[in-house]
């Protein structure tokens, strides 16, 4: 028998070989197979749930890995982030069941476009130069810098070194076109082009999920909008994860760096054979994401932004040539990046701000963007005030029993009848669900707090009776939907250890909020709306998401969904050079403050802790007549 093990992942038929010592979740990793992994391997989630029918070939099970399997370890279940190949196997059959396959995210809309006046820092110049001569022998560079200086009035211009290779030879074809950028320097020198056809890349790094759109740097038109899952995703679904595993060996970061830009260069292939445009066309890109997706693509070092004081590398924007990017585009395209705020609040928040007008002077607003770390930023009269809510990944689904992302075959929204027995739900796309997403989350502990089935503090009230309450493992459940409506074959609950997650990530978020505005001077009245950015808040109910006090108490009306508002901001700074100056002010005058640091902080958390706040006075016009409190 050879060192070689032949592994059959079912049920989507692909073999993949595999070594002694490797898990079935490397494996897995390296032929391309989705298996959910939210903690990037470390045995913690719980997500990746596979079967093994005959498990002669697999290391036997550790105390961690039947503890989070719990009773499924008796029926040929292991995590496939622990489950080891030994030398005596040979071939080994894999089962990963639906709610552990990687699914396809529902797509977020795009945010509304940032009117701005079509001015794009790359500008395409034809220059005539004229040929050297014995009584004029300026260098090919001054020549050219003359032919442009002229045209330009700008003395300060300059060339670009990497272009001084190919200029003797270009230079000669008299006629040639230039690229700017910004009005500062020159980045390419071709011969004459007379085709308009040059274009420019938005691009939005997110932890879970890479954007990308194709911008016709002429008309100012979007060709096309696409994505992709973050490849980094195997590696960790949060950002801290993938902080630690680019910090457990010295390629890691690099390695991290380099997924990254495979996945960015997959998707600019596709749009470009999506709309027969060439790579070597697009001159400009322009990046935004949170500071970690923004270190990790430019190879930063990520270590000291996981440890207090957490001190990103820099927060400036940054131009990098593409080639030096790896990115497969025009070889001497620039790649600006965005600058961050602070270790927490990215590039992306920058562009949120940029793309909804929250940088416009105006009435007191918030804008949140929810995600494992949700950035909210509060607009006051004298300015921007942020900051960062480590509210967890509870709303992708993580550390939520049955949560998933929100893809094919996740509940999106649910309704608890009266009593507690009748639930009605929806599923993303046309199949039986196989978990919820953090809309439907948010919904079913708003329901279950406004039926009375569970009070303030999360716990189940003992004086209901429904079938839809049960007891495993001494933990008690709600049932939303039975094992023969699920595509999983078993129950689909939500537990009170689901909802102690939910209420832990809603006190973050409402501290945040909280605490900026007693900094500020604004009250709940004060405030006129509330905008949320990203692929969260798209579903959301926004009448439950203030019965759990996850945002201040405003009417419906005045709370705002904007679609991915962090792309948008970066198309805007592709389309204008004046929202990229724009970009670089915001991020220089927007006030950070730190939560930790706040001394009113714990005060705060331990008041937004319960349902759906301590002071009920916050929250008058929501009728909670009916609520009692449990003893269990």
């Amino acid at each position: 028998m050879g060192s070689k093990i032949k592994v059959l992942f079912e049920p989507i038929g692909l073999r993949v070989e595999a070594a002694p010592g490797e898990t079935i979740l490397d494996t897995a990793i390296r032929g391309g197979v989705g298996i959910r992994s939210e903690c990037g391997g470390t045995q913690a989630c719980g997500k990746c749930i596979i079967q093994v029918r005959d498990q002669r070939g697999l290391a036997a099970a550790t105390l961690k890995e039947s503890k989070l399997l719990g009773e499924r370890i008796h029926s040929s279940y292991r995590l496939a982030c622990s489950a080891m190949f030994q030398a005596e196997a040979d071939h080994v059959t894999v089962v990963i069941p639906p709610e552990s396959v990687v699914r396809q995210r529902q797509f977020v809309e795009l945010g509304s476009e940032h009117r701005v006046i079509l001015e794009p820092a790359l500008m395409k110049l034809n220059v005539e130069i004229p040929p050297p001569n014995i009584s004029d022998k300026l260098t090919d560079a001054e020549r050219l810098l003359k032919s442009i200086r002229h045209v330009q009035e700008n003395p300060e211009i300059k060339l670009d070194f990497n272009i001084l290779a190919e200029l003797p030879k270009t230079i000669r074809s008299k006629a040639i076109t230039a690229l700017i950028w910004d009005n500062d320097r020159v980045i390419s020198v071709e011969e004459m082009d007379n085709n308009n056809n040059f274009y420019g890349l938005a691009i939005d790094i997110g932890t879970s999920r890479i954007t990308c759109s194709l911008i016709d740097l002429i008309s100012g038109v979007r060709l096309t909008y696409i994505s992709v899952e973050n490849p980094q995703i195997a590696y960790g679904e949060d950002i801290l994860t993938r902080v630690s595993y680019s910090q457990a060996d010295a390629d890691n970061g690099r390695h991290l760096q380099q997924t990254i830009i495979a996945g960015i260069n997959e998707l600019l292939k596709k749009a470009c054979r999506e709309v027969n445009v060439s790579p070597t066309r697009i001159f400009e890109a322009v990046v935004v994401g949170n500071t970690v997706m923004h270190h990790l693509a430019l190879g930063l070092e990520t270590k000291y932004l996981a440890k207090s004081p957490f001190t990103p590398v820099t927060s400036e924007s940054i131009q990098v040539r593409a080639a030096e990017l790896g990115l497969k585009i025009n070889p001497n395209a620039v790649v600006y990046f965005i600058p961050i705020i602070d270790a927490f609040v990215g590039s992306d928040a920058v562009a949120d701000i940029i793309s909804s007008g929250f940088y416009r002077r105006g009435e007191p607003a918030l804008l949140l963007d929810i995600g494992t770390n949700t950035e909210v930023v509060l607009r006051d009269k004298n300015g921007l005030t942020c900051c960062s809510c480590a509210s967890g990944p509870a709303f992708e689904g993580v550390h939520i029993e049955h949560g998933i992302k929100a893809v094919e075959g996740a509940i999106d929204s649910v309704h608890i009848g009266a009593g507690g027995f009748d639930v009605k739900y929806s599923v993303l796309g046309n199949v039986k669900p196989v978990g919820l997403c953090g809309s439907a989350i948010i919904d079913v502990v708003a329901e279950l707090f406004s039926r009375n089935l569970i009070d303030r503090f999360g716990k189940f009230n003992v004086n209901i009776q429904t079938p839809r309450i049960i007891r495993s493992n001494g933990v008690k459940k709600f049932v939303l939907v039975n094992s023969k409506e699920s595509g999983t074959g078993t129950d689909i609950v939500v537990s009170e250890r689901d909802i102690n997650e939910v209420m832990l990530a809603k006190a973050a978020i409402y501290t945040g909020c909280s605490i900026l505005m007693h900094r500020k001077g604004i009250t709940q009245k004060d405030l006129k709306k509330i905008i949320i950015s990203g692929g969260f808040g798209k579903n959301l109910n926004r009448r439950n998401v203030r019965i759990i006090g996850l945002i201040p108490n405003l009417p419906s009306s005045k709370i705002s969904y904007i679609g991915n508002a962090a792309h948008a901001g970066a198309e805007a700074g592709v389309r204008s050079r004046k929202v990229l100056h724009l970009a670089d002010k915001i991020a220089q005058e927007t006030e950070y403050i730190e939560l930790a640091a706040c001394k009113e902080f714990t005060e705060e958390f331990t008041a937004a802790l319960v349902l759906p706040h301590k002071k009920l006075e916050l929250f008058e016009n929501i009728n909670l007549k009916n609520q009692k409190y449990s003893k269990n």
